[in-house]
């Protein structure tokens, strides 16, 4: 949706909170002396909450952050005469959001049980695989101990139900002494989080890992990330803070990001949440690197060696670290990389052509993998045949 429109919809939700400030009421009330339209449809939000409240996609929506989700969703509905959705005109809102309501209402009553019943045979991944590879090359199962000991026989961390943390060992590193590194494993469908000996933690996502050291040595903290990982770096001026992701090198002081990195893709892309990055390639001799303020993206391509950064919204791209699968104008092809991720499933095309459509939409990351195809299906694009229990045939309509 266009800017005007999405910053409207946020004086909406603002006005029925009672939240407007008075620079946002005199916008407001000038947006609804521009046309009759417009006052009739602030009338017809009167019971939107409701509409919020009835749409199970979104169960707990937070109501004043949950419209986001809700309009991507809403948004899905105008791919059905096109390949791009857009916005025609406000009189559209109401109807579409009456068209996604009905979708859910026929979803959940279940109006093709033959069709779920057929879905139920799909395997749910396995979520308890995530592994440890000490330094010495042996990998431990991170669901089955509470404690870790290196080679020396040090207890180096504890792991519990929130994630493994290491120590945090003051003690500076004597002349000759060698590093000892440890790499966490996420595999397909699993997440994992870890807090590193300076206090700095990361969110690994499904099929990635993180090289580490057990301490880091002064003046420099490194690490080594393939696939895709959310930091929360510890602030250290006198040691900054270096991501190697492929041929790239992300160097940082203290901040939040999110890198992706999967071999299998074309880009890399470094997302800044706070703070500041500077993301360079030492390999490319000519490339040149960029620095990141909030709300940027650096997308790096191995193919042509080159950086290029944008502002965004980041919602899409740190949406799996806050609990959901988002998409925002988003290829199925590289959607459905992600649901491969994350429900350790394949998915076949019946032609290329159909990687191609665009889509919008957000639905919470640990839904069933039947709830996110039932809502992909809503859109009446596409449609899904279950091969076997890992494979899952996507056909045009």
């Amino acid at each position: 949706m266009d800017r005007k429109t999405y910053h409207i919809i946020q004086l909406l939700f603002k006005y029925y909170r009672e939240t407007l400030s008075v620079s946002e009421k005199a916008e407001l009330d000038a947006w609804l002396a521009e046309d009759e339209r417009n006052r009739e449809l602030l009338k017809s939000y009167e019971h939107f909450s409701r509409f919020i409240q009835d749409m199970h996609f979104y169960e707990e929506t937070d109501v004043e952050n949950g419209y986001e989700r809700v309009f991507r969703k809403i948004e899905i509905q105008q791919k059905k005469m096109v390949n791009r959705m857009r916005w025609i005109g406000w009189g559209s809102v109401v109807a579409s959001l009456l068209i996604v309501v009905t979708c859910m209402i026929l979803w959940q009553r279940g109006t093709n049980e033959r069709e779920r019943h057929s879905m139920i045979t799909l395997a749910s991944p396995d979520r308890s695989g995530v592994q440890l590879q000490l330094s010495d090359g042996k990998t431990i199962s991170l669901t089955k101990v509470l404690e870790v000991q290196e080679t020396d026989g040090r207890n180096v961390a504890t792991n519990d139900t929130a994630g493994i943390v290491y120590q945090n060992i003051q003690e500076d590193m004597s002349q000759g002494e060698k590093i000892m590194y440890n790499t966490v494993i996420t595999p397909r469908g699993t997440e994992y989080l870890l807090t590193l000996s300076d206090g700095s933690r990361v969110w690994l996502n499904s099929d990635s890992r993180l090289k580490f050291p057990v301490k880091f040595s002064k003046g420099t903290r490194r690490v080594e990330l393939v696939g895709e990982g959310y930091f929360e770096v510890a602030k250290d001026t006198s040691s900054p803070f270096i991501v190697n992701s492929g041929k790239l090198e992300i160097k940082v002081t203290g901040t939040s990001f999110n890198i992706a990195a999967y071999p299998d893709e074309k880009i890399v892309q470094t997302t800044l949440v706070s703070g500041s990055v500077d993301v360079s390639c030492p390999e490319c001799a000519a490339t040149e690197s960029v620095s990141l303020v909030p709300n940027e993206i650096a997308i790096f391509v191995p193919k042509i060696q080159k950086i290029e950064k944008k502002r965004v919204d980041i919602t899409p791209y740190i949406a799996w670290h806050e609990g959901f699968l988002t998409f925002h104008d988003e290829s199925l092809g590289s959607i459905a990389k992600k649901l491969e991720r994350w429900y350790d499933l394949t998915f076949e095309f019946d032609q290329p052509e159909t990687k191609e459509l665009v889509f919008y939409g957000s639905i919470k990351r640990h839904e069933n993998i039947l709830q996110v195809l039932d809502m992909l299906r809503c859109t009446n694009l596409i449609g899904f045949t279950i091969i076997d229990s890992k494979t899952v045939r996507v056909t045009r309509l």
